[in-house]
């Protein structure tokens, strides 16, 4: 296995490093310590990078990146702003998902707008009784002609109140368990139905947003697959989900680690810097390991989505041990920095919050430790 990025990703690294760096970091303090959500104009700021466009086909008008190339810009994005990689993925996933499962027309009419970021899109899964297992969704949708009518509330959803295009993950006959779970494209501007934001711990510039449908009509046209293959349309994009979890974890930590290397070389105490204290070293030193070896495990597992290759463990691998590893490396910089890194003058409280999620986010790592031990012992917890 080549451990090393090829030209083209080290180009794409640099590029999209200096551009955020540039374009993007100077708008990040601002909006998160007023707690103000995230512009369309700022989202719109990264398509020349072509986010939304890395992983589509450029027969679709893609880039037909590889998912190591996607997963080095997603951690490029988290280091700089966690909250704009939140809306950033979650409108890659749906055009990811409408790239691999969307017909024709679906394509056409779906992608252009999401791939130019001029639309904003949002995965819709989770359901105040529903979280971890999701054949039990009870949000239903029921066909009445040319059109289905959805009844039922979505919770803690990704820039649901900002999307103008939403994947709804929904069932028609709940008897049916998760051969009852089917999918549908939900444009804002075509069905109607209402939003209100939650307040939360981190990532305070991205929103998280409740949904209730209340007989919201939505097309017959515009159901993802056929009825019954939502659970399927879901898991499909789930692996890369928890790989982009573990990357984002990773431009955190990594930001920490900079952050405090940079300090650690500037702050002196009893007459010399604290980079020459040997406590401190060793802090860095557990840091450098543990963001280093949380990337190999994310680029196995991206590698193994190149090649079309089931990695569920390794996926759930990467997501458990990167998202541990990243609070471990920043409560370790918050120590560097000593009272300064509790205080909001410097990053690392935000970091914290902003990591602290990610625990849970895309299966908390208590599922993907069950996920994991059934991989290794073939005997499931679940069921």
């Amino acid at each position: 296995m080549d451990f090393e990025l090829n030209e083209e990703q080290r180009l794409i690294k640099n590029a999209v490093r200096d551009f955020l760096e540039k374009e993007i970091a100077p708008f990040v303090d601002e909006y998160e310590s007023e707690r103000k959500p995230l512009t369309k104009e700022i989202f719109k700021k990264l398509e020349p990078l072509g986010y939304t466009k890395a992983l589509i086909p450029e027969n679709m008008g893609g880039l037909g990146l590889d998912f190591v190339s996607y997963c080095i810009m997603i951690e490029e994005l988290s280091r700089v702003w966690g909250s704009l990689r939140t809306i950033v993925t979650s409108t890659g996933a749906v055009s990811f998902l409408i790239s691999k499962r969307g017909t024709k027309h679906q394509i056409e009419k779906f992608l252009p707008g999401l791939l130019a970021m001029d639309d904003i899109g949002c995965i819709a899964i989770t359901e105040p009784n529903v979280g971890s297992d999701a054949s039990a969704i009870e949000t239903g949708a029921t066909c009445n002609g040319n059109h289905y009518l959805l009844n039922g509330t979505k919770t803690l959803i990704t820039g649901g109140s900002m999307a103008d295009v939403l994947t709804v993950f929904t069932t028609v006959d709940r008897a049916k368990k998760s051969k009852g779970i089917t999918a549908f494209l939900v444009r804002k501007d075509e069905s109607e139905f209402e939003t209100s934001d939650i307040r939360k711990m981190g990532m305070h510039a991205s929103v998280l947003s409740e949904l209730h449908f209340d007989d919201c009509k939505v097309p017959l046209e515009n159901r993802l697959g056929e009825e019954g293959e939502g659970l399927k349309i879901a898991l499909y994009g789930v692996n890369l989900g928890r790989v982009t979890v573990a990357f984002t974890v990773i431009g955190l930590a990594e930001a920490s680690l900079e952050a405090s290397i940079r300090y650690a070389k500037k702050r002196a105490q009893f007459g010399k810097t604290i980079a020459s204290f040997q406590l401190v070293q060793e802090m860095v030193v557990d840091m450098s390991v543990k963001v280093e070896a949380a990337r190999l495990l994310g680029y196995k597992a991206a590698e193994l989505l190149n090649k079309d290759i089931d990695c569920r463990r390794e996926a759930s691998f990467a997501k458990l041990f990167s998202t541990e590893a990243a609070l471990d490396v920043i409560h370790k910089s918050i120590q560097i920095h000593g009272g300064y890194g509790y205080t909001e003058e410097y990053p690392l409280e935000r970091y914290y919050r902003d990591a602290r999620h990610l625990t849970i986010a895309d299966g908390t790592n208590e599922i993907q430790k069950l996920i994991i031990g059934r991989e290794i012992l073939g005997v499931s917890a679940l069921v």
